[in-house]
């Protein structure tokens, strides 16, 4: 068994479908406290329970300063195929993350790499944008973002079944981000003006190419997706992932909730 195992994710490495470094932080995220779960925002309620935890990390970084509003304004969020992720442990909120879908045709990034964008020519794909990302400083785990990062993944490919996703990240930790998360830097690092003048690099992962190079190879099988999720040790993940999305009705913001959101942001 160990020999298959190894077989087949040896050959998702050099296929490019997988980095070693992917395969550690599979590894990682087996070490995290079971009683933490990472699941959509289940109401209004329960979505500014976490854009409050994004708004005091943000500020704590000094990505954003501090004022009277109660929240960040994130107009992705706001639309309708969007999905706020937080991760739980029992009522507290020690996390979030965001799949963000385009709105009038624009993700939040199209603001600062609106040219880099259109140099991948991603119209006719299915693209979302991975962010909102913020961890409570006493959270007490340190791997919570790999578990984030895989769950959101994992909801992004299989869920929404998209083809590229992208995410704005700042440049010291980019390295990381290529090298165990299949993403590749597009374009230059620029100046972030919205958030505390820092640099930023914009990722993207070609989940389509992925996908295609798994189907187009025999090795990998007609299932070739829940064999690899499999060896990695995230089938249980994906099965629970995919029966949340079944089970659950998706919490959308409403008119009334949009507009009661937009207002706690500018007060």
């Amino acid at each position: 068994m160990t020999l298959i195992r190894d077989s087949i994710l040896k050959k998702a490495v050099r296929d490019g479908v997988l980095h070693r470094g992917t395969l550690r932080i599979c590894n990682f995220s087996k070490s995290l406290d079971n009683d933490i779960d990472v699941s959509p925002a289940g109401g209004f309620i329960d979505f500014l329970k976490g854009m409050d935890v994004i708004k005091e990390e943000y500020a704590k970084k000094g990505f954003v300063k501090k004022n009277r509003a109660l929240f960040l304004y994130n107009e992705g969020l706001v639309d309708k195929n969007s999905t706020l992720l937080l991760a739980r442990k029992g009522d507290r909120v020690l996390g979030t993350i965001g799949v963000i879908r385009e709105k009038n045709n624009k993700l939040p990034c199209s603001k600062l790499f609106a040219e880099e964008l259109q140099t991948l020519n991603l119209q006719h794909r299915q693209v979302t944008e991975i962010g909102a990302l913020s961890i409570k400083s006493d959270a007490g785990t340190e791997n919570l973002v790999f578990m984030l990062y895989l769950k959101t993944m994992m909801y992004a490919i299989f869920v929404d079944k998209v083809d590229d996703i992208v995410v704005q990240v700042r440049e010291k930790v980019a390295a990381f981000y290529i090298r165990n998360l299949l993403f590749e830097q597009i374009g230059a690092t620029k100046i972030h003006p919205d958030y505390g003048n820092i640099h930023t690099c914009l990722l993207r992962v070609d989940v389509k190419a992925i996908r295609e190079k798994i189907y187009e190879k025999p090795q990998y099988g007609t299932r070739g997706w829940i064999r690899i999720l499999h060896e990695l040790g995230l089938l249980a993940e994906y099965k629970k992932t995919c029966h949340q999305s079944w089970l659950c009705n998706k919490f959308t913001l409403d008119k009334k909730d949009a507009e009661l959101y937009h207002y706690l942001c500018h007060l």
